[in-house]
């Protein structure tokens, strides 16, 4: 049995396997247009981002009225993608470390833009976030393979937090 805190470690590494990846590339690759989802690969490590500090952050805190986000056109290079990155890990550590199985349990209600409202656990925004990362990793992967660029390993044996981190890229 895998704990959402191996999850998120797990998916921590990989996020930061990405990033490291778009940093070597040059910067008009990164944030061309490619007409995905959020349109840039910049724009999807972005979104992955925001939608773990929204989650973790702002929408299991509920302060989900308090969130605000930078637009992506204030991103100028990968560095300032970085170091937001770096922020809301520190931040999801920190919940995670401190989280119990009361907590896991614990109702989170949130009202969509809809109107539709959630009635969910914690433990299933936590999830929510993981596989949200897993979703545009793939769209990331496929627009790397499109442009001949070798995406990191994401596999979980490659970044396993059970196991030695040497094998990472």
């Amino acid at each position: 049995m895998f704990s959402i805190q191996e999850l998120h470690s797990y998916s921590s590494r990989v996020r930061t396997s990405f990033a490291k990846k778009l940093s070597e590339l040059p910067w008009q690759e990164v944030e061309k247009n490619r007409e995905a989802s959020v349109y840039s690969m910049k724009n999807i490590l972005i979104h992955i981002i925001e939608n773990e500090d929204w989650i973790v952050n702002w929408v299991i805190p509920g302060k989900t009225a308090e969130y605000t986000r930078k637009k992506s056109s204030e991103y100028t290079d990968m560095q300032a993608i970085v170091n937001y990155l770096n922020e809301v890990e520190g931040r999801t550590q920190s919940y995670l470390q401190n989280i119990d199985e009361k907590e896991m349990k614990r109702r989170v209600k949130l009202t969509l833009r809809s109107g539709e409202e959630l009635d969910i656990s914690a433990e299933e925004w936590l999830l929510q976030s993981f596989t949200e990362q897993l979703y545009h990793l793939g769209e990331l992967i496929a627009l790397m393979w499109e442009n001949n660029i070798e995406p990191p390993r994401m596999q979980w044996f490659w970044n396993n937090p059970r196991e030695d981190t040497t094998k990472q890229n």
